[in-house]
């Protein structure tokens, strides 16, 4: 029974605040060849490296022939794009709007020398979907745009960033709906043709041009047991899928890799359908649960499967060997047991580099000079912000603290009034809207399921001030509008609004926002295509 070739399929969950010493004995039976550390708070960077250092050693003790493969996921953070190092980077459609593979390629290339500072080489991302009207607002930010040409661009200077530091990309490569659609058809042996035609669509050129630079790198294959009808057929489905797209069509030769986000949670069902069906869908690497039972038996069950031939041995050593080929492009033991050290002088750089990126991504939609110019420094501005989920455990509790902060240096009297999308404009927020001399409204919406409430918020804020507008009494106030995160959110004609972009609520890129906002700077972002 080939153990060790199972062993380097299976992806252990380490919490941050376990002892690794819980997880020593799996690396010789049945020889785990990658760990992913979890945390749901701020984690410190020596303790994350003493971590990977100790899995690099028990890999070493256990004679393993080649290190593993470390990975970090931040839980309950929006993006794990950001590296989990001591700089927080821009996102994907960030860089894209500044529309500079090189600052790209530096940002993969700080992101690449912090990871690889604390023992971490092998980073999830970046996310190989298109923008498009069926991406959902919460996502929207982790792709590099609609266009296909221009985010191919972008994902391969971040990839050859990271790999300058022995850091390999895992880019998620979801099928396009249509293709997921033709496979859960009963019928799909006979669609051949329908899957060929799909996979010459646009949505496919990203994979499709990453397969070709990276045929042997690792790949997220997002189709996910859950999304067909039959877990047996799934299996099946998701196995074609595989060989007659990335296999035989694409030529890709890397392993693929089970999405971490569409893994079923349920203890039981992880033991008893997830990880042989998972291995039997063809995906050569995938997660054990992180309930300790349920890895137990999850272990004894794919060890039976492999016993009675219900899963192959060749399938797994087939797997095994694309895993060993994949680990030998960026992983030696000299650098894994000897982590490169960072330098305080990088991390100011980095900070830096961020900065820039920021201020490169922020758009101006409309052309004249920003309202704010010429407003009596201590006039009142009346700053309306949605209620959003943290970005990041260290984010304020409100998000949007940092823009009001920002807008504060001018000197204008700010009243930041949040507001939610399920109640709207109240009461509350009328007198604020009656005194200001000016408003800066912020959109950020970050579900599908809000867009019609959103709507509502906007329709109602329109009314207020259309009717201020009409009292000859009253000055008209400067109005401003800001999407934070999806410029999707602007589609809706603001008549009469000076509209301004930037990608995400981070702190760098509200800061950014505001001195365009302000007129400090103008802005030099494109709305990515």
């Amino acid at each position: 029974m080939a153990l060790p070739d199972l062993g380097q399929t299976l992806i252990v969950l380490l919490d941050y605040h376990e002892e690794p010493s819980t997880i020593r004995p799996l690396f010789s039976d049945p020889g785990i060849g990658s760990v992913i550390i979890t945390c749901s708070d701020v984690p410190d960077l020596e303790r994350i490296a003493s971590l990977t250092s100790q899995l690099q050693n028990f890999a070493k003790d256990a004679k393993q022939d080649q290190p593993v493969t470390i990975g970090l996921k931040q839980e309950g953070a929006l993006y794990d794009f950001l590296g989990l190092g001591q700089t927080r980077f821009p996102s994907p459609l960030s860089l894209a709007a500044g529309h500079s593979t090189e600052s790209t390629f530096q940002v993969g290339l700080a992101i690449g020398k912090e990871l690889a500072s604390i023992g971490v080489n092998w980073i999830f991302t970046p996310k190989l979907d298109l923008l498009s009207d069926l991406t959902e607002p919460s996502s929207a930010s982790q792709t590099f745009g609609g266009n296909a040409r221009a985010a191919t661009d972008h994902a391969i200077a971040l990839i050859e960033g990271l790999a300058a530091e022995s850091v390999s990309a895992c880019p998620n490569a979801h099928p396009p709906g249509a293709v997921l659609d033709i496979f859960k058809d009963q019928e799909y042996p006979e669609r051949a043709d329908e899957i060929h035609d799909e996979s010459e669509s646009p949505e496919f050129f990203p994979i499709a041009s990453i397969i070709a630079r990276y045929p042997r790198n690792s790949m997220q294959f997002g189709a996910a047991i859950h999304e067909f009808p039959e877990p047996e057929r799934s299996a099946q489905s998701i196995r074609a899928a595989c060989e007659l797209i990335l296999r035989n069509k694409l030529r890709f030769r890397g392993p693929t890799v089970s999405s971490l986000a569409e893994t079923p949670e349920d203890a039981s069902l992880c033991a008893k359908h997830a990880p042989l069906l998972t291995v039997l869908s063809g995906l050569d690497m995938f997660r054990l649960p992180k309930d300790p039972i349920a890895q137990d038996a999850s272990i004894s069950i794919l060890k039976a499967a492999m016993a009675s031939n219900a899963l192959p041995s060749p399938m797994v050593s087939a797997a095994a060997a694309r895993v060993a080929t994949f680990k030998a492009q960026f992983l030696a033991w000299e650098r894994a047991l000897n982590p490169p050290s960072a330098e305080y002088s990088l991390t100011t750089a980095h900070s830096l580099l961020a900065r820039r990126t920021f201020r490169a991504s922020t758009t101006a939609i409309s052309e004249n000079p920003s309202p704010l110019l010429d407003l009596a420094p201590n006039s009142i501005l009346a700053l309306l912000t949605p209620t959003v989920p943290r970005r990041h455990p260290d984010s304020p509790s409100d998000p949007f603290e940092p823009l009001g902060q920002a807008l504060s240096r001018s000197g204008f009297r700010i009243r930041h009034v949040p507001y939610t999308l399920s109640a709207g404009l109240t009461g509350y927020h009328l007198p604020f809207l009656q005194r200001a001399a000016a408003v800066v409204f912020v959109l950020c919406n970050t579900s599908s399921a809000l867009i019609e409430s959103q709507d509502e918020v906007v329709a109602a804020l329109h009314s207020t001030l259309r009717a201020r507008d009409a009292n000859p009494i009253q000055q008209r106030p400067r109005k401003i509008v800001l999407a934070a995160s999806d410029p999707r959110d602007l589609r809706d004609a603001f008549e009469g609004w000076w509209a301004v972009c930037c990608y995400e609520y981070s702190r760098g890129a509200l800061e950014a926002a505001a001195e365009v906002v302000l007129g400090e700077r103008q802005a030099t972002g494109r709305l990515p295509a």
